[in-house]
């Protein structure tokens, strides 16, 4: 079946199962979690939605290579979830409106019980261990989200991109939905303790079965280790920088 650049390969049959969905953002939080649940509940592709990326062809000795990308839909029968993930967040706000739609109409299709985004919450630099906030499109979430010490998104604002709007295309089609962020005080370097933070929170809020995430935290040491450089490196640009030194 192909309907608008999406190809279902074998529809899963599950029971009212719930649906994580969320694209890269900020410091790959989201990119960095979808890829590592995928990988660690060994999920099967079901199907798949065609990506207009990327905007070029590659080349090997003269033969072209044409690999185009697609946003994919995975599914764990044992713990019953839906996964729908991608490389990229589309920037044109009409090809981002018509792929929420396609995903909330999958979930549909599946009757879906709860949908859950995941992403990054931008901060100011600070030595302090992240924290992570919630929000939700149905009050009756938001006592559950309290019960498992998530922090309430306060006052007023926007969630961007593919991690927000999902969220409204959700509840336009009459589905519950989640959203679940850490904070981030650098979105240029990617973030493996904020998608662990996030990860560990799921698998809290769903009843799963905690995963092993030493691979992150060796990721998260081995930025933390490149900061450091970074660090030292332009401590020395700016005292070469400084009048009388040479």
């Amino acid at each position: 079946m192909v309907l608008l650049g999406l190809k279902i390969h074998t529809l899963p049959k599950l029971n009212k199962p719930v649906m994580i969905a969320a694209l890269p953002d900020m410091g790959n939080v989201a990119g960095i979690g979808m890829d590592f649940l995928v990988k660690k509940l060994k999920a099967k592709l079901f199907a798949e939605i065609y990506a207009f990326w990327p905007p070029a062809v590659s080349y090997d000795h003269g033969l072209i290579k044409y690999e185009q990308s697609s946003y994919k839909f995975h599914y764990s029968q044992k713990e019953n979830l839906v996964l729908f993930s991608g490389e990229f967040n589309p920037s044109d706000p009409r090809r981002l409106y018509e792929l929420c739609y396609e995903v909330v109409n999958m979930a549909k299709k599946l009757k879906v019980s709860t949908l859950y985004s995941i992403g990054a919450a931008l901060r100011q630099p600070s030595p302090a261990e992240p924290k992570l906030f919630a929000a939700a499109t149905s009050p009756k979430y938001l006592s559950l989200l309290k019960k498992e010490k998530l922090e309430l998104l306060n006052g007023k604002g926007q969630i961007t991109g593919f991690n927000g709007l999902v969220l409204g295309i959700a509840t336009e089609k009459q589905l519950d939905s989640v959203c679940i962020l850490s904070e981030i005080d650098n979105p240029n370097i990617i973030q493996p303790k904020s998608a662990k933070l996030i990860l560990e929170k799921l698998c809290q809020v769903l009843g799963l079965t905690p995963f092993d995430t030493k691979e992150l935290e060796e990721e998260e040491k081995r930025k933390q280790f490149m900061e450091q450089q970074m660090s030292y490196m332009n401590g020395l640009t700016r005292k070469d920088n400084q009048p009388g030194i040479a």
